[in-house]
């Protein structure tokens, strides 16, 4: 595979494992703190969930690795196998083709893979990208927004009375990690396995860009409780008379930051303030617990949940723009 009308002194290969550490760094030029990752942690996170059907081409000049384009099925595979197409260039290196070129590349090695669309994103927060991939042929289907709030900040004591209100109800709030004191092998699969049933129609609820299945049970056991991502202490339980009708799940992020996997509240529960009390608990375990920041991950259309965060101090942050581009 060779990337068509490359500028002169640029040159493609097969990615290296050792391109990780520029290519980061290059990505972390352009993130807020709060976003910026490792090249360790992207490791760790293919590790654990190795990704499909995958082509990967960098661009370099003088031996250091410039750009890279990408093509896989993604953290979570589409039902229909379109797949995720991504080119990245570092900042000083733009508007040579070098895009362009390993755009043209991935799309034809999508192509190769049997997809009928490409998807991919575009940040915000890089003057241009969308307007790029528009041109391209990309058509935008959707937002993803990111949002953050600072712990040190935070005061639960100022949510006092509404989280008063809920726990006042009759509901009892407890964390993973108290559900799971004692418990025995089968004991922890007998609540993993009701976390995961229950959670299906909350996400089955969330209001994504594109249908997006929901994780079969053991992809959901690995990634959850086998991976050493989550913070059972920050991850909170609503019990009514000891059945699950609400859950915050809270997860290791980029450095000394933590991260909301997931937080739903069951359909006959809803609209009683469970997802804001839950999200106080967390926030302020977190706290607690000596994290920086809470990171938390929301579609456009999902009002509820970002009025939520909003309320709690969230700070949004440049939204990803989602994007489709058939290719039959």
């Amino acid at each position: 595979m060779t990337t068509p009308q490359l500028p002169p002194g640029y040159v493609d290969r097969p990615f290296r494992d050792s391109d990780r550490e520029p290519l980061i760094a290059a990505r972390n030029s352009e993130a807020h703190p709060v976003q910026q990752g490792s090249a360790d942690e992207w490791r760790e996170w293919e590790r654990l969930a190795p990704p499909q059907k995958q082509v990967r081409l960098v661009v370099e000049r003088s031996d250091e690795p410039v750009a890279l384009g990408e093509v896989q099925s993604g953290f979570m595979p589409r039902a229909d196998g379109s797949l995720n197409v991504s080119v990245r260039v570092a900042p000083e290196h733009r508007r040579r083709g070098i895009g362009s070129a390993l755009l043209e590349a991935m799309e034809q090695q999508a192509r190769r893979l049997g997809a009928p669309a490409a998807l991919s994103s575009a940040d915000e927060n890089v003057a241009g990208a969308l307007a790029w991939a528009t041109k391209r042929g990309y058509r935008a289907i959707g937002r993803r927004i990111e949002s953050y709030v600072e712990l040190d900040a935070f005061d639960p004591s100022a949510y006092s009375a509404e989280t008063a209100r809920v726990s006042g109800s009759g509901l009892r709030s407890l964390t993973f990690a108290e559900r799971l004191e004692g418990a025995g092998d089968e004991q922890r699969e007998g609540f993993i396995r009701e976390l995961w049933e229950v959670q299906r129609p909350m996400w089955e609820d969330i209001p994504f860009s594109r249908p997006t299945a929901y994780w079969p049970y053991e992809q959901f056991k690995r990634m959850a409780f086998g991976s050493g991502k989550l913070l059972p202490d920050c991850s909170v339980l609503a019990l009514d008379d000891g059945h699950i009708v609400g859950l915050t799940m809270t997860g290791t992020g980029s450095g000394a930051n933590g991260h909301t996997f997931m937080t739903g509240v069951a359909r006959t529960h809803r609209g009683r303030g469970i997802a804001f009390a839950l999200k106080v608990e967390a926030l302020r375990r977190a706290k607690e617990r000596g994290l920086r920041a809470m990171v938390t991950t929301n579609d456009e259309p999902n009002k509820a949940m970002r009025g939520i965060n909003a309320r709690l101090g969230y700070r949004m942050l440049p939204a990803r723009v989602e994007l489709e581009k058939p290719l039959a």
